[in-house]
C-alpha cells in the first residue's frame, strides 16, 4: 500500500483521503430541518447540456427505451449465457446517466472535482442514488454491470479513519469506451484535451498561490519572531532598570541608617556600626 503522502493532492487517487485527518474533527452543525434539507439535485447545466454530454444522456435514454442495439451494445451482452441484460438495469442506467455525466471530471474521467486548494474531492454513490431516485444497492448493481461491460472502473480503498474504525472510499472512473460506443469519441478527445490544459493551468495557479501564501506565512512568522524578540528585550531592559532603581534606593536607605546609627552610638567604631547595619539591613 502506498503512503498517503505519495499521492499528488490534485490526483483522483488522492480523493479517497480528502478531509481525513489524524484527529477526529468536531461534529458539524446540523440544522433542525436536517443536513440535507437544502440539497439541490445535480443535473447537467445548460452549458453542459449543449455539449456532447447532453447528447450522451439522450442516446443512453434512447437505447434504454428502444433496446435497438445502436449504442453501448456491450452492456447488453455481459451474460455468458447469451441472455440480454434485463430492462430494469437499463432503466436504472437511464436514471443514472445524467447524474453521472454531471459529476464527471473530463480531464481525468473521474467522478469528482478540484477544490480551491487543489485537492481532488470524490462524489459519493449516495448522491447518484438520490438524484436518480434509486436505492443505493440498485446503483451499486448497475455500476457492477457497467464495470463488467468495460464502461466503468471502480477502485475501492479501505482506510482506517481517525484510528477508530475502517471506512471504504470508492473512486469511480468512466472509461473512454463508454463514449466510443455512444459515437462520441472525437468530441470526448477534443473536450479532454481542453480540460487537461485548463486543469494544468488551474493547478499551476493554485501551486503558485500556495507558494506565495507559504512565503508570506514565513515572512509573517519572521516578523512575529522579531516582534517577540524586541518585546522580550524591552521587558528585560525595563526589569533591569527597575532593579537598578531599587538597588539605588536600598543603598540610600542603608546610608541613611548608617548615619543614624553613627549619631546614636558615637562611641562605636565604623566596623561595629556596619555589623549592626547588616543585621537590620542586609546587603543586597
Amino acid at each position: 500500500m502506498k503512503p498517503v503522502k505519495s499521492y499528488l493532492p490534485g490526483s483522483p487517487e488522492s480523493g479517497v483521503y480528502a478531509e481525513l485527518t489524524d484527529h477526529r474533527p468536531a461534529p458539524p452543525f446540523k440544522p433542525v430541518a436536517g443536513h440535507e434539507a437544502g440539497r439541490r439535485p445535480r443535473s447537467l447545466s445548460d452549458k453542459q447540456r449543449a455539449t456532447f454530454l447532453g447528447t450522451a444522456v439522450e442516446r443512453v435514454i434512447e437505447e434504454a427505451r428502444t433496446r435497438a442495439g445502436r449504442w453501448i451494445r456491450r452492456l447488453d451482452t455481459i451474460h455468458k449465457s447469451g441472455c440480454r441484460t434485463k430492462q430494469q438495469r437499463w432503466n436504472a442506467l437511464a436514471a443514472l446517466a445524467e447524474p453521472i455525466l454531471a459529476r464527471v471530471d473530463l480531464a481525468t474521467l473521474c467522478l469528482g472535482w478540484l477544490d480551491e486548494s487543489g485537492a481532488f474531492r470524490l462524489n459519493r454513490q449516495r448522491g447518484l442514488a438520490q438524484d436518480g431516485d434509486l436505492t443505493e444497492c440498485r446503483v451499486s448493481r448497475t455500476l457492477t454491470d457497467l464495470e463488467r461491460a468495460g464502461y466503468v472502473r471502480r477502485r475501492v480503498r479501505r482506510i482506517y479513519k481517525h484510528g477508530m474504525h475502517w471506512i471504504s472510499r470508492v473512486t469511480l472512473h468512466l472509461r473512454p469506451r463508454f463514449f466510443i460506443d455512444l459515437g462520441l469519441s472525437h468530441q470526448l478527445a477534443e473536450a479532454r484535451t481542453k480540460k487537461k490544459v485548463a486543469r494544468e493551468r488551474k493547478l499551476r495557479e493554485i501551486s503558485a498561490r500556495q507558494q506565495k501564501d507559504a512565503l508570506q506565512e514565513l515572512a509573517d512568522q519572521q516578523q512575529r519572531r522579531e516582534s517577540h524578540r524586541r518585546a522580550e528585550g524591552a521587558r528585560r531592559a525595563q526589569a533591569e532598570q527597575q532593579a537598578n532603581v531599587q538597588h539605588i534606593e536600598y543603598a540610600r536607605e542603608r546610608a541613611a541608617e548608617l548615619h543614624r546609627l553613627a549619631l546614636a552610638y558615637p562611641d562605636k567604631s565604623r566596623a561595629e556600626l556596619v555589623a549592626i547595619l547588616d543585621r537590620t539591613h542586609p546587603p543586597a
